[in-house]
């Protein structure tokens, strides 16, 4: 039973460990919302959102029902996706480098 309240501990500190550089990783690129939505409207503008280059350019998709401007609901659809499109490439990325590894072989040869 200890063992088992040992090794809990040991992988929710991991987890936290790796959500927050994940998070930190990614704030460089995400300014969010409160910040994008200069007018404190509570809604974002093409205009505003043009600041996040990702977000620019998904616009017309996050936007779901099509009034011009997104809801912060809108907003965390569309950069909810973003971060795990981003947390999936990270995981198939080091598995890659660690079979490489393990195998002697190069993805540059």
């Amino acid at each position: 039973m200890k063992f088992a309240k040992t090794l809990l501990i040991g992988v929710s500190g991991l987890a936290l460990g790796m959500g927050a550089a994940l998070a930190a990783d990614q704030s460089k690129n995400d300014p969010g919302f409160n910040k994008l939505d200069k007018n404190n409207d509570g809604y974002l503008s093409r205009s505003e959102a043009a600041k996040n280059p990702y977000l620019a350019k998904r616009f017309k998709e996050a936007d779901k029902n099509g009034d011009g401007k997104l809801s912060r609901t809108e907003y965390l659809a569309v950069m909810t996706k973003k971060d795990l499109k981003s947390a999936k490439d990270k995981v198939a990325g080091n598995k890659d480098k660690d079979r490489s590894a393990a195998t002697g072989s190069s993805k540059s040869k």
